[in-house]
């Protein structure tokens, strides 16, 4: 069974037949696949690279066959970038600016459904600790760590997290985990508000933060967390935007008069010199950090259909949306 989407934005479930395995790729039993915010203009507004695509780059499962039978019934999480291995950023193994990469679920069919052949060298192992939905979520928790270790935290380090969804709490999480003083989280939606809050997060409100976090990619949040942080203080950007930016010639000045460290983050490193999703799975099998919270809706993946029409009637509160499989 896959979950589908064409160019008519009409999803829907078709039957699969299990694949066979190659020399280089295993075949993956997907039991759960989360939904990020990148997939919904893919289904919403026609800006996939393709169609019809099966969607899904936050997955994990179970090595259900392959030619190296040492790895069958091993449980795993899916590294998505696949590097096109001969260009100076490879060589480097920064893997994620490859100048000719592919990408489950987004320029190749990804894990919204039963099976999926993974190259083996894109399975990370997963201990009995971190359940298969946590391993779904290894992903996003990945590229959280990715961009909160660029920040100088300290003790005394107050942080402020503009964006309250799955990848604004994620980045929460990794905040209180480096030993913030404070975590304050802005969301204009009330009920993400609250959900954060839930979690033990402070609402922001008169903080001037030494370190903000800008998930949401709104151009208001950019602006606002100018204004708020601290003179020398570290701004680091992670939320995907979806219209022009734009700042003002007042927040342009602070970005200037303030002397602020701005950081870019994209995606998440795997390399020997650095791998975030080892270091995230290590945190969450330690307890440190826990993405399953940030659930909110779980459907199995043969009523997919009705996940994403959740996401695209606005009525419901979510956060994260997972589907699992039987």
């Amino acid at each position: 069974m896959k979950l589908y989407v064409d160019s008519n934005a009409k999803i829907g479930v078709a039957p699969t037949e299990k694949p066979l395995p190659t020399d280089s790729e295993a075949v993956l039993r997907v039991k759960a696949c989360g939904i990020c915010g990148s997939d919904i203009p893919r289904v919403f507004a026609g800006k996939s690279y393709f169609y019809p695509i099966v969607l899904g780059h936050e997955f994990a499962g179970v090595v259900e066959d392959s030619k190296n039978p040492a790895l069958i019934g091993k449980r795993a999480c899916v590294f998505p970038i696949l590097p096109c291995g001969k260009c100076a950023f490879c060589a480097e193994e920064k893997w994620a600016n490859c100048v000719k990469y592919d990408y489950y679920g987004s320029r190749r069919d990804g894990g919204m459904q039963d099976y999926l052949l993974v190259k083996e060298e894109n399975l990370i192992f997963l201990p009995d600790s971190v359940s298969d939905a946590a391993g779904s979520m290894i992903e996003p928790t990945a590229v959280c760590l990715h961009a909160v270790k660029k920040l100088h935290i300290t003790p005394e380090t107050v942080v402020t997290v503009y964006g309250a969804g799955t990848i604004g709490l994620l980045s929460a999480m990794w905040a209180r985990a480096f030993g913030a003083k404070r975590v304050c989280v802005f969301d204009v939606d009330a009920d993400r508000l609250a959900f954060a809050v839930a979690l033990g997060f402070e609402a922001s409100g008169d903080e001037t933060p030494d370190a903000v976090i800008e998930a949401s990619g709104a151009p208001a949040a950019l602006n606002a967390a100018l204004e708020k942080v601290r003179a020398f203080g570290e701004l680091v950007i992670v939320g995907n935007a979806e219209r022009d930016v734009t700042l003002g010639q007042a927040n342009y000045s602070k970005l200037l008069r303030k002397q602020l460290t701005v950081y870019g983050s994209w995606n998440s490193d795997r390399s020997h010199a650095a791998d975030d999703w080892r270091d995230s799975i290590d945190a969450i099998a330690a307890g440190h950090i826990d993405p399953e919270q940030l659930i909110t809706h779980r459907f199995a993946l043969r009523d997919g259909v009705s996940a994403f029409a959740l996401i695209g009637d606005r009525k419901t509160f979510y956060n994260k949306i997972t589907l699992v499989t039987e």
